[in-house]
């Protein structure tokens, strides 16, 4: 039987925050163990191109040209040289690894002085050691033409490969992703190439060219994993910094999830995840995996869902776990919108220190851009991992069958709001969880307090069909000098009034009681 889960947002100030994925402090040992890394810069190959009108012609053919002064250059580059984009820049998967793609010989390149840079908290935990920024490597050099030609730069060359906008059209109105069910080829693709046509999301505005994170453990051992070292963000755009040894984490379209991370796992509660980037440089699956695709889907027996009835595009920001743990997984919303939210079992996903996880949120307010919400924030700046409250998921199919969504203040920041409600609705909730922005107050079932620290969680039996978190304007009052105002009568009906008349009804279905506007 199939369970979905839809939450509904109303209107004014702070929301939960889900509970976390665990109770933990990380800890990290000052007597790391660095292991030496070998880096093999894949090959390249530079050809000058004469390209005249719309066809190449040879390089006898531009000497002649220009010395009987048939042919100059004009504006725009007419004549110009350009790297072979098939070369340079590699997209398909090569056929032999140690010839073509990757160099025959690998050269030893020193690896930098790592510094310490402090890393945006999360959950107040200490931050995580991060090395420096590696340079990018140089292009290749294009050759002079003869006779004093100069040439022009060459062009940028694109990843054919790369969608446009790789977050549209991979999952259908039922939250299938077809792209995902393609098993990962391991040791194929060069680690300098995210993987795209496998379900995973390239995040570009971490500027680790697709990457959500880059995670390199100093320290190996049989008690696990420490002195983690966390690329810095902006580092790398074009992906050169997920070298030999390091674990490279990625996005997958909710509601699917990571599928790749290593068994072994932080010895103090740090968690990795991502494809492992092999010593030949080439991608491949965590030994952790379960599964043999990048993504996985989310239970199957309970679906959630966020629809949004405001006015400005709001964005439920997933945290990269395991892995970075930082918010870069973005659902964002609009007006009249509903998007899927990734909810795991627990029996079947990501155990730590061998308990249960969940699925976790950073719930920003309405307006804030998604490069904004989804990334480390400014202390105390109300988004990111500051925003105003957390949602926390999980469907725990073991004997007791039953999911468990909570809504919570933000630890990090009590005093920020969020400025409009959330009302979770469904067939099979059990205690609904709700925030009420007026008065600041959470919610389960009829009882209602002020304390941010306790939050509200929704229960949700066998019986659900749809589940779904509403977000609503505020509700006004009749006193308020605007010419309507927002009455919620129940959690399955709602006015919009226009003095001094009813405007319109705004009614739920008898199934999923989601609560619909109709202006």
């Amino acid at each position: 039987m199939k369970i979905q889960y839809v939450v509904t947002a109303t209107a004014l100030a702070a929301v939960t925050s889900a509970k976390p994925h665990h109770l933990h402090q990380r800890a990290y040992s000052q007597n790391s163990v660095k292991r030496n890394i070998v880096y093999a810069p894949a090959a390249t190959e530079t050809q000058i191109v004469y390209w005249l009108d719309d066809h190449a012609i040879s390089e006898d053919e531009v000497r002649e040209g220009i010395a009987n002064g048939t042919l100059m250059w004009g504006s725009g580059n007419v004549l110009s040289s350009t790297t072979d984009p098939h070369v340079a820049l590699p997209t398909s998967p090569p056929t032999d690894k140690h010839g073509g793609q990757a160099a025959d010989v690998a050269e030893d390149h020193p690896e930098e002085p790592v510094e310490d840079y402090p890393e945006e908290p999360v959950d107040n935990h200490p931050a995580e050691p991060i090395d420096n920024p590696q340079p990018k490597p140089e292009g290749p050099t294009t050759e002079e033409p003869p006779n004093g030609v100069t040439t022009p730069d060459p062009p940028t060359v694109q990843q054919p490969d790369a969608p446009s906008n790789p977050w549209v059209d991979l999952v259908d109105k039922n939250g299938h992703c077809a792209e995902c069910d393609k098993v990962f080829p391991n040791g194929e693709i060069a680690c300098t190439e995210f993987p795209h046509g496998y379900g995973a999301l390239p995040i570009d505005h971490e500027g680790l060219g697709g990457w959500s994170g880059i995670q390199d453990p100093q320290y190996v051992g049989s008690d696990g994993f420490d002195d983690i070292m966390t690329v810095v963000k902006g580092s790398c755009s074009d992906g050169t910094c997920c070298k030999p040894g390091r674990y490279c984490s990625y996005g997958c379209p909710n509601p699917y999830l990571k599928a790749s991370f290593p068994s072994t796992q932080g010895r103090h509660g740090q968690t990795v995840g991502g494809l492992h980037c092999n010593k030949d440089g080439y991608l491949e699956m965590a030994d952790g995996k379960i599964a043999d695709t990048l993504c996985v889907p989310g239970s199957k027996k309970m679906s959630v869902k966020v629809q949004s009835n405001l006015s400005q595009t709001v964005s439920f920001c997933r945290t990269d776990y395991p892995g970075t743990e930082s918010m870069t997984f973005p659902v964002t919303v609009g007006p009249g919108q509903t998007g899927f939210l990734a909810n795991p079992d627990q029996q079947t996903y990501f155990f730590w220190q061998g308990k249960r996880t969940s699925a976790q949120y950073y719930v920003n307010k309405q307006g804030v851009p998604e490069d904004e919400a989804c990334t480390w924030g400014t202390e105390m700046g109300g988004k990111g991992n500051w925003a105003p409250a957390v949602f926390g998921t999980s469907f725990d199919d073991g004997p007791v069958q039953q999911g468990f969504s909570s809504l919570k203040q933000n630890e990090l920041c009590k005093q920020e709001r969020l400025g409009y409600d959330i009302t979770f609705v469904g067939d099979g909730v059990v205690s609904a969880c709700r925030y009420k922005s007026a008065t600041n107050q959470w919610c389960e079932g009829d009882q209602c307090w002020e304390d941010p620290d306790r939050g509200c969680t929704v229960g949700h039996t066998l019986i659900i069909l749809n589940m779904k978190l509403i977000l609503c304007p505020r509700p006004l009052s009749r006193t308020e000098t605007l010419p309507w105002y927002f009455r919620k009568d129940s959690d399955t009906q709602c006015h919009f009034v226009y003095r001094p008349r009813l405007l319109a009804i705004i009614s739920s279905s008898t199934h999923s009681r989601e609560c619909h506007i109709f202006l």
